[in-house]
């Protein structure tokens, strides 16, 4: 045996024992059992844990405290950071990769920490980055995909690490500030009596967009982000801890970080119910090999694969902002009937218990409200508080919030005389306007209904009676048009969304005045849901010579539906047939051979 061949040997011997450290086994059965701690350590502070959570807590802290000194003293830290390095690496690209899947999602969620009464409200300065929201919404997804790749790699896993801790500090003590401001409003709520509270907090921490909401039925909680953010730390500060002993993995440490990364990787898509994370994971992982093997001047390998994954999350992130999510997890994705989404919660059940305290013995009683004849002696008991119990937890239903009207005194002719509209104005027109008088009397003016007026009680002698006049009863209701059942139920339907009507450009216009132009004429009806006020819309109208009826709709909602602005919507008795952004609305010949030739 050569010199330079019993060299490699040893080294390849000592890598091999510093890997595994003092005891394979043992440091293995640590590193699972520390693995175990931690998932018991969470669920004892989980707020659904109501039994047993003081024995989760210990024996968590304790497993966790033990195993790490044991993989201190066996010296298995090193073989630990691997296992972190895959759990945080493919929980990285899954998670930038649903939000790059949606960019503008995640910067409307930027836009809720970043407003005057949210993270700005004790922080000023974050209000700074509000115009810039969906910049850094696309920013962050790339980081977090680039950093995923970074650490399974082990590409400037120095750079790397600092990264992830500098991140990871930042998100565990924003949703910490989250958990608390929910923690403060709820208080509160409850207090008797409820004390004001001005801050919006956030609920949901956009951590992986729309797609648990959308996948599993709910999105992490406030505290369950926390948590999550805690225990990824944990992990973070496992890889950081070794960055001195990591390097850009060998052959060898490729075929087993990969595979086991994927496995990470794999479990979250089907989490989501997503494939495309894995497809797009092998890319980034393959190009990676590829162009880190370049000959690119003297550009580092790690550098040249960085540059190559930031190139690919980019343009996804770029093509979903331009267009529309790959995979929509809204409850207004393709396919979905608006009204079951509307129907599929379920209704919170609350049984409400009075608490009094006994005067004669001081302690605290629960009673029914029923049992009034028991607590009401006021000479016996007195009022403490009142005590709801969650017999049955509340699911919310997927949309709560479509609702589509229109002012009748800004309708034209024309839509008055829309079926639809017409026999609502039928049923509901005299529950809002009337004929009326204004009389000038003794006590000044005074405004009645031309059917109460007889001069036996206003006598020409004192009062001058104005003509009779038609005019809404109380000015300060307006009589609005509800759409919301029509727009559902009609056979079909066209619905184009303007989310901000001042960014509509005459670019964007051309292809959605062809198609309602066209959809008139073949009598499918088109209307447009915009939060956008009535001198607003009578301007837009103007300046583009669009005359299709505009129905008031809440804007949050708007960005529910379509992300681009503007956005349309083909709708067949309330279910989604299709939808498309600004850029890319097909010609009105095209979507009726796809889906209107019944029609």
């Amino acid at each position: 045996m050569t010199n330079s061949n019993a060299m490699n040997e040893m080294r390849l011997r000592n890598q091999k024992l510093d890997l595994f450290g003092r005891s394979m086994i043992l440091n293995v059965a640590s590193i699972v059992l520390n693995l175990i701690g931690v998932f018991l350590v969470v669920k004892g502070f989980h707020a659904y844990t109501t039994e047993n959570a003081a024995i989760y807590k210990i024996l968590g802290f304790s497993l966790v405290a033990a195993t790490l000194f044991g993989l201190v003293i066996l010296k298995g830290l090193y073989l630990y950071s691997f296992v972190s390095r895959a759990l945080v690496g493919g929980l990285f690209i899954v998670s930038g990769l649903v939000k790059a899947n949606d960019p503008l999602g995640f910067a409307f969620k930027l836009e809720e920490y970043f407003a005057p009464n949210g993270l700005a409200y004790d922080y000023p300065f974050f209000e700074f980055f509000e115009p810039y929201t969906l910049e850094l919404s696309i920013l962050i997804c790339i980081a977090e995909i680039v950093l995923g790749v970074a650490v399974i790699l082990g590409g400037k896993i120095k750079l790397a690490s600092w990264s992830l801790v500098i991140m990871m500090a930042f998100f565990t003590w924003l949703t910490w500030y989250t958990t608390s401001c929910n923690e403060a409003q709820m208080l509160a709520m409850s207090a008797d009596p409820p004390v004001p509270f001005e801050q919006q907090c956030v609920t949901d921490c956009g951590c992986f967009g729309d797609a648990l909401r959308g996948s599993v039925g709910r999105s992490l909680t406030p505290a369950e982000s926390f948590w999550k953010d805690l225990v990824l730390f944990y992990f973070v500060l496992i890889i950081f801890a070794n960055q001195w002993k990591i390097e850009m993995n060998t052959v060898r440490q490729n075929w087993a970080m990969v595979p086991t990364s994927f496995l990470v990787v794999i479990f979250f898509c089907w989490v989501f119910g997503w494939g495309l994370p894995i497809f797009f994971t092998l890319i980034a992982i393959l190009g990676s090999f590829i162009v880190g093997n370049l000959n690119i001047g003297k550009m580092g390998k790690a550098w040249k694969m960085a540059i190559f994954v930031t190139l690919l999350s980019f343009i996804f992130s770029f093509y979903t902002t331009m267009y529309l999510p790959v995979k929509d997890y809204r409850p207004y994705a393709i396919g979905n009937n608006i009204q079951e989404q509307m129907a599929n919660g379920v209704d919170e059940v609350v049984e409400l218990k009075l608490v009094y305290k006994n005067l004669q013995n001081g302690q605290e009683e629960s009673f029914g409200i029923d049992e009034w004849e028991i607590y009401m002696d006021t000479s016996k008991y007195e009022f403490v508080k009142q005590d709801p119990k969650v017999i049955v937890e509340g699911i919310p239903h997927s949309i709560q919030d479509f609702a589509a009207s229109m002012d009748y005194a800004v309708m034209t002719e024309e839509e008055k005389q829309v079926p639809y509209i017409d026999s609502v104005i039928q049923m509901e027109y005299e529950n809002y306007y009337d004929e009326l008088i204004t009389l000038e009397g003794p006590y000044g003016t005074e405004t009645i209904s031309s059917m109460d007026y007889d001069t036996i009680y206003y006598p020409d002698s004192l009062y001058q009676a104005s003509e009779p006049y038609v005019a809404l009863m109380d000015s300060t209701l307006p009589f609005m048009i509800d759409l919301t059942d029509y727009l559902i139920n009609a056979d079909y339907m066209f619905l184009m969304t303007i989310r901000k009507i001042e960014d509509v450009n005459e670019g964007h216009m051309t292809d959605f005045k062809a198609v309602y132009e066209k959809a008139t004429e073949a009598g499918i009806p088109f209307y447009v849901l915009s939060p956008a006020t009535d001198e607003q819309v009578a301007e837009f109208k103007t300046k583009h010579d669009f005359n299709a009826t505009f129905l008031s709709f809440d804007g949050t909602e708007i960005k529910i539906i379509v992300r681009s602005n503007p956005g349309l919507v083909l709708l067949n008795k309330g279910t989604i047939l299709d939808k498309w952004p600004c850029r890319s609305v097909p010609d009105f010949e095209d979507i009726q051979e796809d889906y209107l030739q019944a029609k």
